[in-house]
């Protein structure tokens, strides 16, 4: 699962994206990977690692929050056809 949000304020210059996702390493470690920047950049990544799956998604599911209540918005996924 991977969420992808963005933020764009035009009156103060924002242009920002940020994507969050779960992720499981070879050795079955669960962890939540990050990329975040500004629109036509790179950005950064981090990774980081939980024990279980559930801690890995209660992790992912702040996030959103925390980045929902900054003013991103989910960017929604678009559909072919």
């Amino acid at each position: 699962m991977q969420i992808d949000m963005r933020r764009i304020d035009s009156s103060l210059n924002m242009n920002r994206f940020y994507s969050v996702g779960l992720t499981k390493d070879l050795f079955g470690q669960h962890g939540v990977h990050r990329q975040w920047g500004r629109f036509g950049t790179w950005g950064r990544h981090r990774n980081d690692w939980y024990k279980t799956q559930i801690e890995a998604e209660c992790a992912l599911s702040d996030l959103v929050k925390q980045k929902l209540a900054r003013g991103y918005l989910i960017k929604l996924p678009r559909s072919e056809g």
